[in-house]
């Protein structure tokens, strides 16, 4: 099969070194590019370009007219969609779907064993995809849980973030395990107010993503975290990045969620004047602390 890939980043290298390993042609379509490689995307076209950019980056490109699936783990700050659909919006096109999950490009690079989902509403198209991906050293799971998938990878920047934070503050490990405890139990609450269901928040594309990226200091979001906490601005932290930190702007994107939607999220309302209202680390921290006791 011939895959193209629009973005080649870290991620979309990864996924293109995956797709020839299983005997794939793989192909990128680069920043400047605005037409398909030989007039035609091939069979499917794989999203890997950062979330605030992918509406313009669709937009430079003709509809594809084949399946798309979504690398990308955000949601997009002045629609508040998701990238499905933004998808369907864009290029007109229902064939979509998402791959997320815990997977470090460099290590999918090396091969790491690694295990990702493929979600998509078409079970049809979820199980052609995971048949394309699959391999020992890159294990595909299918989920019909769009909705759940793609929240779940977008949320867990926002929580890697608060990650990151607190390996900064050197708050200690029973203080981290029982932040990123609570946030699960947020990112839960958000997610399924949007219509995902709980339990693909327990697997890989929830809790699974979330574990890696808060804890791994190979997580740019987990690194922003924690140039935060260490007292740095996060103007100065992003300038000297390479890549993008989806969590910075999802934050936003989240918070304007809840607050619409009146859903209780402290740490995201926490996070968020921290990241753009600039409230103090340290009092960000002091006051989810010092909330009033509940039930768990």
């Amino acid at each position: 099969m011939k895959i193209t890939i629009v973005g080649a980043g870290a991620w979309g290298s990864a996924l293109k070194k995956v797709l020839q390993v299983n005997g794939h042609e793989a192909v990128f379509i680069h920043r400047h590019d605005t037409a398909w490689n030989g007039g035609s995307p091939g069979d499917y076209v794989l999203l890997a370009v950062p979330c605030q950019s992918v509406r313009q980056r669709m937009e430079s490109l003709p509809a594809p007219g084949v399946p798309v699936f979504s690398l990308i783990k955000g949601i997009e700050v002045k629609s508040h969609l998701r990238v499905t659909e933004l998808i369907r919006e864009v290029w007109r096109e229902d064939r979509v779907g998402a791959i997320s999950g815990p997977s470090l490009a460099p290590e999918v690079q090396v091969q790491s064993p690694t295990a990702v989902v493929v979600a998509s509403e078409d079970e049809e198209l979820a199980k052609s995809m995971q048949q394309v991906l699959h391999q020992q050293m890159f294990r595909t799971y299918r989920s019909n849980d769009l909705v759940g998938v793609e929240l779940g990878g977008a949320l867990k920047n926002v929580y890697a973030l608060t990650g990151g934070i607190c390996q900064g503050l050197r708050i200690g490990e029973n203080g981290v395990a029982g932040l990123m405890t609570r946030c699960l139990a947020e990112m839960v609450r958000i997610a399924v107010s949007k219509g995902a269901r709980v339990e693909t928040l327990y697997g890989l594309s929830g809790m699974g993503d979330l574990i890696l990226t808060a804890y791994s200091g190979a997580s740019r979001n987990h690194q922003v975290g924690e140039a935060l906490g260490r007292g740095r601005e996060l103007q100065e932290i992003l300038s000297h990045m390479s890549g993008t930190a989806e969590g910075v702007p999802t934050t936003r994107a989240v918070y304007e969620i809840v607050t619409e939607e009146k859903i209780k999220a402290p740490v995201v309302r926490e996070l968020y004047q921290v990241l753009y209202q600039g409230k103090p680390v340290m009092d960000g921290m002091r006051d989810l602390l010092v909330r009033k006791v509940d039930e768990e």
